[in-house]
């Protein structure tokens, strides 16, 4: 992080100056596996607006579009309101106090739980680096397919703005949180104004009552559309600690951070998404309302899309790769500048190789197996070894083992929500492990 100790009397051009001359990726690198000094600390306001713009993200939108595809509209509010909850409470504030408190990433976090090789395995490959890059093609993919149909659908130039936005998205992370910040400070107010022009939209065309009156073709049950809410942030709710590392070692802070970050934009942006996707359905013009792209041009706000695909998607993919650079730092070394590049270049490939048509079912097993690891990490820190860190070599079985049957448990169990019995089923395998090694002693 950048962090620079001046006098307030310096003048504004000395200020810049030093700025100018000072490496701030360098700062940045030096935490990269080990903790963040208390010196460096920042507010968790700034937590809270990277959050705020990694899901301000065309990803909610979608969710919102999905939701109405099998609820009403008070059944979708419900189930972000419920989904929301499960995402900040049980996972965003309990990992989040971990980096606050240890000032550690995810990472070295996970080494606790699972030895510093399994860590590798359970942290950071599997609940960093593959959902991390896989995402980012998803998102390059859905960017420039929108960009595409706004743009007159000649499907010629999709490849194209594929590369452009690929390497473009990336730019700010590779510099670090605080680039990624003023980033998110300038994309949430151009969300609220596009957000608010989509809800002026669809009352002046569906209104209250048309809003209300809605049913699904085919209904479903609210626990369906929380595990749908649940499913699509699980991953960004689980590596927390990369971010708050870097605030100051309070719970409040954490909880402000997670509170702030995570329910004003999914509610707002889900909620409205829905409505608009009930209101393209009530023109009869649309037939996929997840299609957020498609619901805008029904509506009649294409450049309204355009900037919104930039913007939201900008905010969102910057989090992608920098996470990812973190993680491949973690377990290959060298540069988190260079491997934060290097994610998105690989993210792009993937979004060019068609990484739409193979990833959706994938992600949907693998984040069975991202609530597990978190449910370990948290047992570990906070029943086995009562709030220290205490981290471990090679590779430590019992952790392995509990994720694993949390991963099964959360993909083969069809009832409640799948993450949360995998985080659930892999917390208490790995305590009663240790119960029963203590016992053996």
């Amino acid at each position: 992080m950048e962090h620079l100790r001046e006098d307030e009397d310096k003048s504004f051009s000395n200020r810049r100056a030093t700025a100018e001359h000072y490496d701030m990726n360098q700062e940045e690198g030096k935490y990269a596996q080990s903790p963040v000094p208390n010196d460096k600390r920042k507010s968790w306001i700034g937590v809270a607006a990277i959050y705020f713009g990694m899901t301000a993200a065309l990803s909610a939108f979608a969710t919102g579009g999905a939701l109405i595809s099998g609820l009403t509209l008070m059944q979708s509010i419900v189930a972000v309101v419920l989904g929301t909850a499960i995402l900040v409470f049980l996972f965003f504030i309990p990992t989040g106090y971990i980096g606050s408190r240890e000032g550690l990433n995810t990472y070295m976090v996970g080494e606790a739980a699972f030895g510093s090789t399994g860590s590798n395995i359970a942290t950071a490959f599997i609940v960093t680096i593959i959902p991390s890059v896989g995402w980012y093609g998803v998102q390059v993919s859905i960017a420039a397919d929108a960009l595409t149909e706004v743009l007159g659908g000649n499907q010629n130039v999709t490849p194209f703005l594929m590369i452009v936005l690929g390497i473009l998205f990336c730019l700010p992370a590779m510099f670090g949180v605080v680039s990624m910040a003023w980033l998110d400070y300038l994309a949430i107010p151009a969300i609220l104004i596009i957000t608010i022009y989509g809800f002026t939209k669809v009352m002046s065309i569906t209104g209250l009552e048309g809003l209300l009156s809605y049913e699904p073709a085919a209904s479903q049950s609210i626990v369906w559309g929380v595990n749908l809410m649940v499913g699509s942030m699980i991953v960004g709710a689980t590596f927390t600690a990369d971010y708050t590392r870097w605030t100051k070692n309070k719970l409040s802070h954490v909880a402000y951070a997670g509170i702030v970050g995570n329910f004003p934009p999914l509610l707002i942006l889900t909620v409205i998404a829905a409505m608009m996707g009930i209101s393209a359905a009530s023109l009869g013009n649309i037939d996929e309302p997840w299609n957020i792209a498609e619901v805008m041009k029904v509506l009649g706000l294409p450049f309204i899309s355009l900037a919104l695909v930039i913007v939201m998607q900008w905010s969102t993919n910057i989090t992608s790769s920098y996470s990812a650079g973190l993680a491949l730092t973690k377990v290959f070394g060298w540069s988190r500048f260079w491997w934060t590049l290097i994610a998105a270049i690989v993210g792009t490939s993937l979004s060019l190789l068609g990484i739409m048509q193979y990833f959706i079912g994938f992600l949907g097993i693998l984040s069975s197996f991202v609530a597990p690891a978190a449910g370990v990490m948290l047992c570990e820190y906070f029943f086995v070894s009562k709030g220290s860190l205490n981290r471990k070599t090679g590779l430590y079985w019992p952790g392995l083992f509990s994720w694993f049957l949390g991963g099964l448990g959360a993909f083969f169990i069809p009832v409640f929500i799948p993450a949360v019995n995998g985080a659930v089923i892999a917390g208490c395998i790995y305590y009663f492990i240790h119960v029963i090694r203590s016992n053996d002693k």
